[in-house]
């Protein structure tokens, strides 16, 4: 229960509703990145996928990472 001057239609309003996220991917090198970008423009690393270990250790490239590319 909330106590509230709002009413439920201003409070609830969006809930059903999932976010807008479109997906893109971006090659760099051998690596390959899937970008998350918001209805807002933001653009956030979802996934890395290479075939070399190293990759996994840069922060820059760790997943929730923003991406400027």
């Amino acid at each position: 229960m909330h106590w509230t001057t709002l009413s439920d239609a201003e409070i609830f309003a969006g809930w059903n509703e999932p976010p807008k996220v479109s997906y893109e991917e971006a090659v760099v090198g051998q690596a390959r990145l899937i970008i998350a970008r918001q209805s807002n423009g933001k653009a956030v690393i979802e996934r890395l996928i290479s075939p070399y270990a190293s990759d996994y250790l840069r922060p820059d490239w760790q997943p929730g990472m923003p991406f400027y590319g």
